[in-house]
């Protein structure tokens, strides 16, 4: 359906998508096919948002950013989290095949700037996230191929993202990553990897890639 978008993220190197949950959310999520459900499209009675404002207006749309996560609004969702009992986070990696069988639409920052002004619907048009932009956010020769240029950028997918999808799940220590096996095991999953990256759950990451560095990730084993 997005052949073209698919074909300039691959010109880039990207390799995955990332989009950021709940701890808790994973039951939901990883238990049924249909995986990663847009909120308006959500039943009621198992609704968990994590962004509960959706300034950009598309709540038919899943937020996703490009090879790492938004961080920064990471960290003003830890922050607003009212859940003392469930305050661990998850960043899902999503397969890139998914542009090939669902609509997009993109945004070069975060979508909710301007109330979603910034959101762009011809997917032709995407390799703008690889640019220079809004005279605030430049690329580096060094800067990885593979990253927006604004770390904030998103491309948003209608609907839902089948859990066949998900490439990995990252989290930020052992003792998550603990949980979340302990987790996959008791509904049957052996076919994800997990991932500590500590540096992806804060904005460090960014001045790596722009230094043409990869974060740090180790895949996760029970050796460990």
């Amino acid at each position: 359906m997005n052949t073209n978008a698919y074909n300039i993220l691959k010109s880039h190197k990207v390799t995955r998508l990332c989009h950021f949950t709940r701890f808790q959310s994973l039951t939901s999520i990883l238990s049924s096919e249909n995986g990663i459900i847009a909120s308006k499209l959500i039943q009621k009675d198992v609704k968990n948002v994590t962004d509960n404002k959706r300034l950009d207006g598309k709540t038919d749309h899943i937020c996703c950013t490009i090879e790492y996560p938004n961080s920064w609004y990471f960290q003003t969702a830890r922050k607003n989290n009212n859940d003392k009992i469930f305050i661990d986070w998850v960043v899902l990696y999503i397969n890139i095949e998914i542009l090939k069988n669902r609509s997009i639409e993109f945004c070069p920052c975060n979508a909710s700037k301007g109330c979603g002004r910034y959101i762009q619907k011809n997917s032709d048009n995407i390799g703008i996230l690889f640019t220079d932009f809004d005279g605030k956010y430049y690329r580096t020769n060094e800067m990885l191929s593979c990253c927006p240029t604004n770390g904030q950028a998103e491309i948003l997918i209608y609907g839902n993202i089948p859990s066949s999808y998900i490439m990995g799940a990252a989290v930020a220590d052992k003792d998550l990553a603990k949980r979340v096996n302990a987790y996959f095991k008791t509904i049957g999953i052996d076919c994800i990897p997990i991932y500590i990256a500590p540096s992806i759950f804060t904005v460090e990451w960014s001045r790596l890639v722009h230094e043409g560095q990869r974060p740090d990730e180790t895949i996760w084993s029970q050796e460990d």
